[in-house]
């Protein structure tokens, strides 16, 4: 085996192993069992694991528990901490409030009441993990919007609520800590899916954010680059799929960079949501692109957001 062939191989076990816990977050995730899914040793698999992704996977875990349920107590301050943690995959509350408090500075209850405008600032002091972000400008963090801006918002944006079908989706994981990673994740998508017949006309382009970078900082904010492909398919060992599920959606399209969409979903959940008597049923949902971002900056593409929600 070429040396190339087996990191491709080593970098699919570990991919293979953040997929899972990404969605098995709130389980029993011991490094054990995560070994034997990737096919080698604790030991080996703890190496390679810490080389692929720049944490151990205790950490890497802890970290993503952390900043859901951080992302959470913002997105549903009608849920109580106590009930966000019990489905965080800590073992109890106080555990995970001790931990919750020695990542981001403060308690639970105290980053609740933080300002939105400061969560980055608290998680920048008190994280010592990854890169430093950007500095986003003030206007790009607010929670509240006046009348006015509401409704200017809803005069340009049209929102269709709608039951969405599920389907398989084909794609590449990223990172947004290169301005670039988008296209260059769905360009190697590209010329992954075209030998295999994978690109036609009922061929769509899907993105789905992970992470958000209010609380996680942008070299670890994860973005899935996908395309949908039939039902079935096995994309191999270079590429992942998963099952996006059907529900009831609130979509609306929109054009900008990642700042601008970030923007029009506070808006949108602070705003119209409300108002329109629904929320939010999870906080992943996914864009859909008018056409190829493989060859084209992402900023300039016109894409829809499907934004999962249920009766309040």
């Amino acid at each position: 085996m070429h040396h190339t062939e087996h990191d491709k191989e080593k970098g699919s076990a570990i991919t293979k192993v953040v997929e899972y816990i990404h969605s098995n977050l709130s389980e029993n995730l011991t490094l054990s069992s995560l070994a034997s899914i990737a096919n080698y040793s604790p030991f080996h698999f703890q190496r390679l694991f810490v080389e692929r992704t720049g944490e151990s996977p205790k950490q890497y875990i802890i970290r993503l528990r952390l900043e859901k349920v951080a992302h959470y107590i913002k997105i549903f301050p009608n849920l109580s901490i106590s009930e966000l943690s019990a489905d965080s995959g800590f073992s109890s509350l106080s555990t995970f409030s001790r931990a919750f408090s020695k990542y981001f500075g403060v308690s639970p209850d105290e980053f609740r009441k933080t300002p939105s405008g400061k969560v980055r600032k608290i998680g920048k002091t008190n994280r010592k993990i990854g890169k430093t972000q950007p500095e986003f400008k003030n206007e790009f963090w607010p929670v509240d919007f006046s009348q006015a801006e509401m409704e200017n918002w809803e005069e340009k944006v049209s929102i269709e609520v709608s039951k969405v079908a599920g389907f398989t989706m084909a794609f590449v994981s990223t990172c947004l800590d290169d301005p670039d990673a988008i296209t260059k994740a769905f360009r190697t998508l590209h010329h992954w899916a075209v030998p295999r017949n994978f690109i036609n006309s009922q061929t769509r382009y899907i993105g789905v954010l992970l992470d958000i970078p209010f609380i996680t900082s942008l070299d670890k904010c994860r973005y899935w680059a996908g395309i949908s492909i039939p039902s079935g398919i096995n994309p191999g060992k270079e590429i992942s799929s998963t099952e996006i599920k059907s529900g009831l959606h609130a979509s609306f399209s929109l054009k900008g960079n990642l700042q601008s969409t970030l923007k029009n979903l506070i808006i949108f959940n602070h705003g119209w949501m409300k108002e329109a008597g629904y929320i939010l049923k999870d906080v992943t949902g996914y864009e859909v692109y008018s056409e190829s971002p493989a060859f084209k900056p992402v900023e300039q593409i016109e894409r829809r957001l499907f934004v999962p929600i249920k009766t309040a």
